[in-house]
């Protein structure tokens, strides 16, 4: 396929494409509104039909999780198992309101809830497709759109079968948002929260404090202790996030208990850093008690995101645009599926900012270029 007329075919589209955004972000998809979110997925399970796809639906107690699968394999066209690519987005949008803010146009920025993160990705989608069926091009690998309904939240009742949809494509595109520059997220800080809870022993803290455990001063030096844990092992930050404790201003405090998380771009890091705080029987006297919580892996630069990006860059560079690379302290699914070992190439959505606000908004004229990369990694992965 010739790249500029892929690219001069889209930049036709991009009215159309603003249109069909329009209507994306009509539908309320917040997080949780299992409803509403169902009911999305049925209008784009219409809208892809013309497609001609394999559907399949699975419920969670979030929503569907829908998959369709274009080109699909036939007696006349045997495409191995793990020959396929998966183009995936989450449907849910975060809460900015209690009434949902009106799509608007201004100047070259169009803004709604849920354009940015991550509703422009299910239009690009649609516009790849669409191009791959003008130019008649030649997909020799099964197209797998997966969309899910509870991103947002942590992606927990949508994870293992995801997980599963996904074990062994070729690669996965993820048009979560880009850098603020346009670049491709090739790292994701991984998180592990976990609960501190500390026990000491309450006395009248005038007349014999001595004979009390300080349940409060513990908390205080465990917040030291998991510092000094996290600069020994490097690159893992620490954040106390919540505290609490003590039941009266004149009693040495029986029990404090402390919310907190860790995050770093290497999973590894992560494991040993919590390795480490989980030996913490005792502190300052007082018992300590760690309960992890959620573990989000890292999305990592390896060798494997590492191939997809490299073909994104040639791609962009013949289509006249430069793609760099960034990071971001967050998480999303494809930090889930690399740490699984599938290949992950994230942050393709695209330019805009003020994600998971009232002034979230996307840059229109970006739409050309995002749509066509995303058509030629169809082609070439």
């Amino acid at each position: 396929m010739d790249y500029n007329n892929l690219l001069s075919y889209l930049k036709k589209r991009q009215p159309d494409f603003v249109t069909l955004l329009q209507k994306l972000v009509s539908f309320q998809t917040y997080t949780g509104e299992r409803e509403n979110i169902n009911k999305f997925l049925d209008f784009l399970e219409n809208l892809f039909a013309g497609f001609d796809p394999q559907v399949s639906r699975f419920q969670t107690g979030q929503g569907d999780i829908l998959t369709l699968s274009f080109f699909p394999r036939g007696a006349d066209k045997e495409v191995p198992d793990a020959d396929f690519i998966v183009l995936l987005a989450h449907v849910d949008t975060v809460k900015v309101s209690q009434i949902q803010p009106p799509a608007k146009i201004k100047g070259d920025r169009f803004f709604a809830n849920g354009c940015y993160d991550m509703k422009n990705a299910i239009a690009l989608f649609y516009y790849a497709l669409k191009a791959l069926k003008h130019f008649d091009a030649a997909v020799n690998k099964q197209i797998k759109m997966v969309l899910t309904p509870d991103e947002e939240a942590g992606s927990e009742a949508s994870l293992p079968i995801l997980l599963r949809e996904c074990s062994r494509a070729a690669a996965v595109i993820l048009p979560e948002p880009c850098c603020p520059g346009g670049g491709v997220k090739t790292r994701r800080k991984g998180v592990i929260t976990m609960q501190a809870k500390l026990k000491g022993k309450a006395v009248h803290s005038g007349i014999e404090p001595e004979k009390g455990i300080d349940a409060n001063r513990a908390l205080a030096q465990l917040i030291g202790k998991i510092d000094k844990i996290a600069r020994e092992v490097g690159a893992v930050s620490f954040n106390p996030g919540i505290l609490s404790g003590g039941t009266s201003r004149n009693v040495v405090s029986p029990f404090s208990c402390m919310d907190f998380e860790l995050r770093s771009y290497s999973s590894g890091l992560l494991k040993k850093a919590l390795r480490e705080i989980k030996k913490i029987g005792y502190i300052g006297g007082a018992g300590c008690e760690i309960v992890k919580g959620i573990e989000h892996p890292a999305l990592e630069f390896d060798h494997k995101n590492r191939r997809i990006y490299e073909i994104a860059v040639k791609i962009a560079s013949s289509l006249g645009y430069e793609l760099s690379a960034g990071s971001s302290g967050g998480g999303s699914e494809g930090s889930h599926l690399s740490f699984a070992g599938i290949p992950v190439i994230d942050g393709l959505g695209m330019k805009g900012g003020a994600a998971h606000s009232p002034g979230e908004y996307i840059e229109m004229a970006d739409f050309p270029f995002r749509a066509a990369l995303i058509t030629a990694l169809c082609l070439e992965v």
